[in-house]
Parts: structure tokens; C-alpha cells; sequence
């Protein structure tokens, strides 16, 4: 996928233009596609565009399709620092995306972000962030053994 032509959907007015690119990226990520062309700027975009973006809809979806990114492809090169950065800016609506994708990262700089949302007054935001936590936590844990 050409990078440019991804910031400028992004960057458009077009919410279904925006809707149909962020669809055929998860598409892609869920496909047993193990070699996509520019992966790891993609996702660097879509984050940058997420944390900026402002109609809460596409925020959401912008953040599902990091997530979908996350969940089935290897995400290893990436900097999620951003996200890290903007989590106690983003709204309740795009907490469990960003929580899950950097559980996905299995950095344990993030810990300290994650731990925040502990006691978080929703309880489903306080389950993903236990689950980040553990993930990260599991994936160390097993590497020690």
C-alpha cells in the first residue's frame, strides 16, 4: 500500500473513503499474508492519524484496525511509544484497542502505563488492563524458564 496515498484518505473529509481503506487494511492483517509492503509505516500512520483524529466513529476504527494489526501479524519493529504517550488522552470508546495492542507489544516499558488503568472507574477498561499487564507479564515469565 503506498503510504502517501493512505495519509491522504486519512487526512480527507471522506468518511467513507476512510472507512473502505482502514476495511481492505484489516483485511489484509488478517490474511495469512506474512510479507506486507510497508507494514511497518502503515501502522506508524494509522497511529499517528488515530491519536489525531477527532470524530470518535472513525477514532475507534482507525484504533480496531492497529489492533487487527496487532493481533495477527508481527509487530516487533514497532514503536507504540505514541500510543503509550496520548493512552490518557484517548477516549473510554478506544481504551480497550490501545490497552490490547500494547499487551501485543510485550514491552515492559509500557507496564507503567498500563498499571494506570487499574482502578479506572469502568471495569471493563480495568479487565483490559489487567490483561495487558499479564500478557506482557506471561510472555517474560516464559522466556525466564
Amino acid at each position: 500500500m503506498n503510504i502517501e496515498e493512505l495519509k491522504a484518505t486519512l487526512s480527507g473529509s471522506n468518511t467513507e473513503e476512510k472507512t473502505e481503506i482502514l476495511s481492505h487494511l484489516c483485511d489484509i492483517f488478517e490474511s495469512y499474508n506474512h510479507s506486507i509492503d510497508n507494514f511497518i509505516d502503515i501502522v506508524t500512520v494509522l497511529l499517528h492519524f488515530g491519536i489525531k483524529e477527532e470524530n470518535l466513529d472513525m477514532k475507534e476504527e482507525i484504533f480496531n484496525t492497529v489492533l487487527s494489526a496487532a493481533t495477527y501479524k508481527n509487530i516487533e519493529g514497532i514503536n507504540f511509544d505514541i500510543l503509550a504517550d496520548n493512552l490518557e488522552r484517548l477516549p473510554e470508546e478506544c481504551l480497550h484497542s490501545a490497552l490490547t495492542i500494547l499487551s501485543f507489544t510485550y514491552k515492559k516499558e509500557y507496564l507503567p502505563y498500563l498499571t494506570k488503568y487499574l482502578e479506572h472507574r469502568n471495569s471493563s477498561i480495568r479487565a483490559d488492563a489487567i490483561n495487558a499487564i499479564n500478557e506482557i507479564e506471561g510472555y517474560w515469565s516464559k522466556r525466564q524458564n
